[in-house]
């Protein structure tokens, strides 16, 4: 009994680890390259360089939307050793590849983008300040929220990078928000990621804005939101964090 008990606690303690994803891979111009790995980048020594800031061991959730872990999820207390970053052209596409998302964690997917105050972005948390401005968001389209189609998606999602931002080294906070919980205050769940990026070409245009933590609340009317009200509810959705930045190109 005992046995049964102890295998059946293990197969649910992994089924709950497995439902959540993290990002592996992201792709640029054809190009894969290395993410941020839960099931062995946390255990190796040294701590390997990747241009996603590292995720909780067990790829879970952020609850509270004040807390620090919201900017980049563990990667905010946890910096990369050493500098890396990723080349993507400004007007050009970063491919984020999810090991999965499971079908139900209804919500939508936000992205979001901070210049670092250097080129070293290793070095800095972007936890302070209003440095951040959106740059694109999928809600809710043709009966569906984007949380599910990039689930159907073979867990793809692209992000278009701005074509007239200044050219830099920037953080992109990529950011799967599951409020299938979240008709309670306090069940929302934020699966935040950043990657780092050096944008070439582009234009002039230096956004800002917005911070992390200090945009979120649990109260706004895009995290407290019961998705089961049906699809004209659904359709009314109105994200956090405000539209995306005006005049992005």
């Amino acid at each position: 009994m005992r046995l049964s008990t102890l295998l059946c606690t293990t197969a649910i303690l992994v089924t709950g680890v497995a439902a959540h994803g993290y990002v592996p891979w992201i792709r640029i111009n054809g190009q894969t390259i290395a993410g941020w790995n839960v099931n062995t980048d946390g255990y190796t020594t040294p701590q390997p360089i990747r241009v996603v800031r590292p995720t909780k061991p067990d790829s879970g959730y952020i609850a509270d939307p004040t807390s620090g872990d919201i900017t980049c999820s563990i990667g905010n207390s946890k910096l990369p050793p050493g500098p890396i970053t990723a080349t993507v052209a400004a007007g050009g596409t970063v491919q984020v590849l999810w090991n999965t998302w499971p079908i139900g964690h209804f919500g939508p997917v936000l992205n979001y983008m901070a210049k670092c105050p250097t080129s070293d972005c290793s070095v800095w948390k972007g936890d302070s300040g209003s440095p951040w401005f959106k740059i694109q968001q999928s809600v809710y389209a043709n009966g569906e929220w984007a949380s599910d189609t990039l689930a159907k998606s073979n867990f793809t999602y692209n992000v278009r990078i701005p074509a007239n931002i200044a050219p830099g080294a920037y953080l992109l906070r990529h950011e799967n928000l599951a409020l299938h919980g979240a008709a309670n205050l306090g069940g929302a769940q934020f699966y935040p990621v950043c990657i780092q990026l050096t944008v070439t070409g582009g234009g002039s245009l230096n956004p800002s804005g917005l911070s992390f933590p200090g945009t979120y609340k649990a109260t706004d009317p895009g995290i407290l939101f019961n998705v089961y009200q049906g699809d004209a509810a659904n359709k009314a959705y109105v994200p956090p964090g405000g539209p995306v930045y005006p005049g992005l190109t």
